[in-house]
C-alpha cells in the first residue's frame, strides 16, 4: 500500500493539534486527554506511551513514525516500518475526523493526491492504484533523464499543479497540468523539427498530428492525446464536481506526459 506523503502528514500534524479542547490547559490535562482519546480509538499501549514520552509534540511524533526512527515499545522492542505506517494511517483518520472544517478539507484534498480517502473511519484507496503523488514522482524521474530544454519549466508546472490542487484551486491546477503537457509536446516537436525539414505548424493539435506523422505517436495514441487535451482545455464537465474535475484532470495530464516521456527515451536527441 502506498504511503502517505509528507505534504499530507504536515496537515495531519495541524489537525491533531486542533483536536485538543479549549478547556485543556496544562500538560497534565493534555496527557489525560490524549491517553483517553487514543485509547478510545483503539491505539496500542506502546503508541500511547510513545506519544506521551515525546511530550505530545505531534511534529516530532509524526516525523519519527514516518521515518520509523527510534520507535520502540515500553519493553524497548523496535517497531517496524509497517506498524509505524499503520499508526500514521490511523492518526490521519483521527485528525481528519476531529479537526475543524478548513483543516479537514485540506487533509481530504491532500489525501486525494495520495490516492486515498477517509471512509467509515478508515483510510481507503480511491479509483484503483493511481496516486497523484506517485505519478508526479515517476514523471519527474523520467523528465530528469531526458535533455529537454524546458525541463525546469515543466517540473515547476508539475509541482504547481499539485500545490494548487492541495489548496483547493482546482481550475488553476488543471491549467498548470495543461501547461506542463503543452510544454513537453512543444519541446519534443522542437527537437524533431531541428532534425528534419518539416515544421509542425502552430497549436497543440497540429503538434500532436506532427508527432503522429513522424511515428512518435500511433494513430490511436494521437486520438487519445487529442481527447486528453480537449478534457484539460474545457471549462466544465457535467456530472463532475470541480474537485473531481481537478483531480482527474491532474492525473490525466501527468499520465499523458509520462507516455510521451517514455516514448522519447528511445530518441537519440533526447536520451
Amino acid at each position: 500500500m502506498p504511503e502517505l506523503s509528507q505534504r499530507t502528514l504536515g496537515k495531519v500534524i495541524h489537525g491533531l493539534n486542533e483536536i485538543v479542547p479549549d478547556g485543556v490547559l496544562t500538560f497534565m490535562d493534555s496527557k489525560d486527554f490524549w491517553r483517553t482519546k487514543l485509547f478510545e480509538h483503539g491505539f496500542p499501549s506502546w503508541l500511547i506511551k510513545f506519544v506521551i514520552s515525546h511530550g505530545l509534540n505531534w511534529s516530532v511524533i509524526i516525523t519519527k513514525l514516518y521515518a520509523a526512527e527510534d520507535v520502540k515499545t515500553e519493553n524497548h522492542q523496535e517497531i517496524g516500518h509497517a506498524f509505524c505506517q499503520q499508526m500514521l494511517n490511523n492518526l490521519t483518520v483521527l485528525a481528519f475526523e476531529g479537526s475543524g472544517r478548513l483543516t479537514k478539507d485540506a487533509i481530504r484534498r491532500s489525501l486525494q493526491l495520495d490516492g486515498f480517502e477517509v471512509s467509515n473511519s478508515s483510510l481507503q484507496r480511491i479509483d484503483g492504484p493511481v496516486s497523484v503523488e506517485e505519478e508526479k514522482s515517476r514523471l519527474l524521474a523520467y523528465l530528469g533523464a531526458l535533455r529537454l530544454s524546458q525541463r525546469d519549466v515543466i517540473s515547476q508546472h508539475v509541482r504547481d499543479t499539485e500545490d494548487l490542487f492541495s489548496d483547493g484551486k482546482y481550475h488553476s491546477a488543471i491549467g498548470e497540468a495543461r501547461s506542463a503537457l503543452e510544454a513537453v509536446i512543444r519541446d519534443v516537436v522542437s527537437i524533431l523539427e531541428s532534425k528534419i525539414a518539416n515544421r509542425s505548424g502552430s497549436g497543440t493539435a497540429n503538434q500532436i498530428e506532427f508527432l503522429c506523422t513522424h511515428q512518435i505517436l500511433s494513430a490511436d495514441e494521437k486520438a487519445a492525446f487529442l481527447s486528453a487535451w480537449g478534457f484539460l482545455s474545457s471549462g466544465t464537465h457535467p456530472g463532475l464536481s470541480s474537485e473531481e474535475h481537478g483531480r482527474i484532470g491532474t492525473i490525466l495530464g501527468f499520465e499523458f506526459i509520462q507516455v510521451l516521456l517514455i516514448k522519447c527515451k528511445s530518441l537519440p536527441a533526447l536520451a
